[in-house]
């Protein structure tokens, strides 16, 4: 009898840079140290052009947190967070990305095929 042998999902490890907008931003990790109360599983620094990462989350954590501070680029590069824009106050931006994000995130997530639909489409 020959023993057939489970695959393995090979995780995917985030790029170190992403395109956002006309900037290219570093993707770095970092280690939860969570001493403070704005610590947070990512973050998007506009001024450094760096989205850092949380170490050691689980994959739909990792997702979710990457796509949020994806969003605060595209908002700040498109100039959605300067005053009298829509996001213009730092608890308006939070509270905007963090719905877009879980909302894309469940949408992605209940409906597997729509990834490789827009690979597809997006040449």
């Amino acid at each position: 009898m020959v023993k057939k042998r489970k695959k393995e999902k090979r995780e995917k490890s985030i790029p170190r840079r992403i395109k956002i907008g006309y900037q290219d931003v570093l993707v770095e990790r970092t280690t939860a140290s969570f001493s403070k109360p704005s610590d947070s599983y990512g973050e998007y620094d506009h001024r450094k052009n760096i989205i850092t990462i949380q170490e050691n989350l689980s994959g739909l954590d990792e997702a979710n947190t990457l796509l949020h501070e994806i969003l605060h680029g595209i908002a700040y590069i498109n100039s959605l967070t300067v005053g009298g824009m829509p996001l213009d106050k730092e608890d308006k931006e939070e509270i905007v990305i963090n719905q877009m994000t879980n909302g894309l995130m469940e949408v992605l997530r209940d409906n597997k095929w729509l990834l490789d639909f827009f690979k597809d489409r997006i040449k």
